[in-house]
């Protein structure tokens, strides 16, 4: 059996017990029904995977489509997704993301009545995203929004890209599509420049392993269907679409499917839409594209997805962009340990532990951090820094750094992020290396610790029974999660 979300969904519900929620009761979701029970789950640190049964569509009707929310996360629903031992921390799950993207798998193109995702079709007049559960997110969002991956093909290559957008809808059948000067960018600019529409769809829900390989960051003439295909650890099948045939095959296994194209010399107004970084996103122009709906395929029972941003505090979706730090930062230092980019505290902050082995270390392995347009802020720490724990971070930037000499500025020489709300030019950004480490030229202080001999020998359990043990509140004021 093909991977989809419902292999997914099962795996959870035998892996991880509990972590599965079916939600009967009638909500919202145009209307940020979704988003505030998250929110108030999140406050009590609970991350269910949720389903939602009964969800309204723009029509304020109960949808013919189920909505689920929270499939990536949490580390053990990624782990799961992955196939890959519970035991596996962070840094073994961002190498095994950079394994897979080295075993790119193929794709395999199915006969479309085996494929679950024609099971309904409807064409022209008939696709109606009215009848969708679309969430709006937050606050003075400027309409709902539709977050999932979109694929386009490159007309010179012939290699698909997949990459995340906000897309507002705008009526039954048009959507407003903002794409940030990056692949998908450069490849409808080529079909525009020739005065063509660009193909593409917008898979509205699979299974979490094709979600990740969407996010890859690797150079431009990589196919990603063969990405996604190494994420799956098999095959992705595929179908002609409908309205574009073999030129722009489509995920056979998806639970629903947009169908349409990006029109050339034609912009939307569309936004606000509370964004990545925390903070509301502006309305945009230029680059908000008019993505005119050709056709929707899906299960007859099916389930679409939604994601919350910034869930900053649990980025396993991005992890295999974080592995790409990891990646071209290893490239510079072989050395390097770890590398945080993802989470509420480091959005646009990189945080990077190595091995020094020269005083010259750290700066190449900012630089090469460096080279992603996400990256503002680097700090670089020796290997005994937890890089995904603030506590650590902050602990090492106060006793190792003397701002004079270990803080370098760039000023406005860095392509930065558009979402950031501190740029004051549109793309230009100044960036800031940090570097934390310990000197090798001069002796430094030890950390302070207890001796691992008597930590060996000393148990609490021998000295406090564990009744009494199992009975101490745990004190979350001491941490950071």
């Amino acid at each position: 059996m093909a991977k989809d979300l419902r292999t997914f969904v099962e795996d959870v519900k035998r892996e991880l017990p509990g972590e599965f929620v079916p939600v009967k009761k009638v909500l919202d979701p145009a209307h940020y029904d979704v988003t505030a029970l998250i929110k108030h789950l999140d406050a009590v640190k609970k991350f269910p995977l949720l389903l939602f049964e009964q969800p309204l569509d723009l029509q304020g009707k109960v949808s013919h489509t189920r909505l689920l929310m929270n499939a990536e996360i949490s580390q053990g629903k990624i782990q799961t997704a992955l196939g890959v031992p519970h035991t596996l921390d962070r840094v073994g799950l961002a190498e095994e993301c950079l394994r897979r993207e080295k075993n790119p798998i193929k794709p395999a193109v199915i006969d479309r009545k085996d494929a679950p995702v024609k099971e309904v079709v409807t064409v022209g007049e008939a696709a109606d995203l009215s009848e969708y559960p679309i969430m709006r997110h937050h606050e003075m969002d400027g309409g709902p929004y539709i977050v999932m991956a979109t694929v386009v093909r490159d007309r010179n290559t012939g290699v698909y890209n997949a990459s995340y957008h906000r897309m507002e809808v705008k009526g039954p059948r048009l959507t407003a599509l903002y794409s940030s000067p990056r692949h998908l960018w450069k490849i409808f600019k080529d079909y525009e420049d020739r005065g063509e529409e660009c193909p593409a769809v917008t898979i509205l829900a699979h299974h979490p392993a094709f979600n990740m390989g969407a996010t890859y960051k690797g150079p431009i003439d990589t196919d990603e269907y063969d990405i996604i295909g190494g994420y799956l650890q098999e095959p992705l099948r595929l179908v002609p679409s409908e309205a574009f045939g073999d030129r722009l095959l489509v995920p056979a296994d998806a639970e629903v499917v947009i169908e349409g194209a990006l029109m050339p010399n034609k912009r939307l107004v569309e936004g606000p839409f509370g964004e990545a970084p925390g903070y509301l996103g502006p309305q945009r122009y230029n680059n908000a594209l008019r993505f005119e709906v050709r056709a929707i395929t899906r299960r007859r029972d099916a389930i679409v997805q939604s994601i919350i941003t910034p869930e900053g505090d649990k980025p396993w979706l991005d992890l295999p962009r974080e592995a790409a730090y990891l990646r071209r930062c290893r490239e510079a230092v072989p050395t390097v340990k770890a590398v945080c980019k993802s989470g509420r505290h480091s959005h646009y902050n990189i945080f990077i532990s190595m091995k020094k082995m020269s005083e010259g270390d750290p700066g190449r392995a900012a630089a090469a951090a460096l080279t992603f347009d996400h990256t503002k802020h680097v700090f670089v720490f020796d290997e005994d820094i937890d890089v995904y724990n603030p506590a650590d971070i902050l602990w090492a930037i106060a006793t190792r750094v003397q701002p004079d000499r270990q803080i370098s500025i760039l000023k406005d020489v860095m392509r930065g992020n558009m979402l950031d709300p501190s740029l004051r030019h549109d793309i230009k950004t100044s960036a800031m290396i940090v570097d934390a480490t310990r000197p090798l030229d001069r002796p430094f202080s030890p950390v302070s610790k207890c001796p691992d001999e008597a930590m060996a020998r000393i148990r609490a359990e021998d000295f406090i029974d564990s009744e009494v043990l199992n009975r101490i509140p745990m004190d979350r004021t001491t941490y950071w999660a």
